[in-house]
């Protein structure tokens, strides 16, 4: 059993544990924390100890989680310290798979840099106005913002069951059913009975339009009037040439939470393949070049959700080039912008490993590419592709050609994921159905 499965086995009984003031700290109901659970959760003592630590990292919180609970009535196991990792770490795109959970929803939820952008948005858009907010989640935090901002009234679509009934729950708790209507349902599908005047989502990923957002928000302009707003209102992720630790490199692995969250999109989707990558703690001093917009999308108007266009990027120094960043900007409103390396929020920047052995570049190199994005087989997700030249100062080209896929059969299709996945051994109860994110 992993932690964080036997987490998930804590929490079925009831029991709770977090770390508060670099302790770790448990509450139980009454007679279910046995002497066997009390020995288990001693002899884990380090890897919960380290896994709640990177989770609260995650976070910025300072408290963590199996849930958060009151600090009344609590135990304390022992007293560990720990310093904040500085290593880059590896975890697969988890927004364009339909594996959330109450911890990667408590992430949401709590990310108060990116809460913060989507209220200087909300607060200037929707006083008086009638609201639809597609994807709710379990919390119906981007609906509850609206309230506080004055809406009229709320329509929150939420497509998942389980997390309806929570939001229900919490909405209801809050006192909110007037000013919050819950419509269960694919926000493709569902109905309004009213026009709104602003449509508020989050329906974007470490690559903007990764989870679908072109096709979903196009077809969320039928629940608005002419005159209509999106929230955010556009996506821009832009892509420049990085150079990465050796140490990283000779031996990319995923921490445990990670390899968790790896493991269940493989099950979802029925067998491993090279998902795209997200890097925490990247620093960008390990840019190379200059930068320019992988993809560009504008929600005030109808996006086209497949595209083509050039980049040129120019080597600043001379490095190694190993592959290529590609993050998120995201404009909530004209003038707030969410860039997801001046700061860490809950989406990562994307990892296109495409020189796996990087190559030697100089100062005033440069890199001419195609970026494209075309629907995968499910027409919603889109995969990716960027090909072209390293042109050297000599005249030499290094011709590259390198494919992103959303859940295309294709394992250990290059050397770094070879590295990646050398330990890996396919479970034999990995199903055949995919199901991918879909508000």
């Amino acid at each position: 059993m992993t932690t964080v499965e036997f987490f998930a086995s804590l929490k079925d009984l009831g029991i709770t544990i977090w770390i508060e003031d670099n302790q770790l700290r448990y509450r139980a109901p009454k007679g279910v924390m046995t002497l066997d659970i009390k020995q288990e959760l001693v002899e884990r003592k380090t890897e919960i100890l380290t896994s709640l630590k990177q989770a609260k990292d995650v976070m910025g919180d300072k408290r963590l989680v199996t849930d958060v609970v009151s600090q009344k009535n609590v135990k304390s196991i022992s007293q560990e310290e720990y310093e904040k990792p500085s290593q880059i770490e590896l975890w697969p795109s988890l927004a364009e798979f339909f594996v959330y959970d109450d911890f990667l929803y408590y992430l949401l939820t709590n990310d108060r840099r990116r809460n913060h952008s989507y209220k200087v948005a909300i607060n200037q858009l929707v006083k008086d106005k009638v609201v639809v907010d597609i994807g709710t989640g379990k919390d119906a935090i981007l609906a509850r913002f609206c309230v506080e901002a004055n809406a009229r009234k709320v329509y929150a679509i939420e497509m998942s069951e389980k997390y309806y009934n929570s939001a229900k729950a919490c909405i209801n708790k809050l006192g909110l059913s007037d000013k919050i209507t819950l419509i269960l349902g694919d926000a493709t599908k569902v109905s309004l009975p009213e026009l709104a005047d602003v449509c508020v989502s989050e329906i974007v990923g470490s690559i903007g339009g990764v989870e679908g957002a072109a096709l979903i928000l196009n077809n969320a302009r039928r629940f608005l009037k002419e005159d209509g707003v999106m929230i955010p209102a556009r996506s821009v992720t832009k892509i420049a040439g990085v150079c990465l630790l050796d140490e990283f490199l000779q031996n990319p692995e995923f921490t445990e939470i990670p390899a968790y969250y790896t493991r269940k999109i493989f099950e979802q989707v029925g067998y491993p393949f090279d998902l795209r990558l997200c890097l925490r703690h990247f620093s960008k001093s390990s840019i190379i070049s200059t930068s320019s917009i992988f993809e560009d999308l504008n929600f005030a108007a109808t996006i086209e959700p497949e595209y083509s266009h050039k980049v040129n990027l120019s080597i600043l120094k001379d490095s190694r080039l190993d592959g290529f960043i590609v993050w998120l900007n995201l404009h909530t409103i004209e003038g707030e912008v969410i860039d997801v390396l001046e700061h860490e929020y809950c989406w990562l920047p994307v990892y296109f490993p495409v020189f796996s052995p990087g190559i030697q570049v100089s100062q005033g190199d440069k890199i001419e590419a195609i970026c494209s994005g075309s629907l995968c087989e499910n027409n919603l997700n889109p995969d990716y592709k960027i090909e072209g030249y390293v042109i050297k100062k000599t005249g030499q080209k290094i011709e590259f050609k390198y494919y992103s896929y959303h859940y295309k059969m294709a394992f250990k299709q290059t050397l770094f994921y070879k590295n990646l996945f050398s330990n890996y051994v396919l479970n034999s109860n990995i199903n055949s159905s995919v199901t991918t994110s879909k508000r």
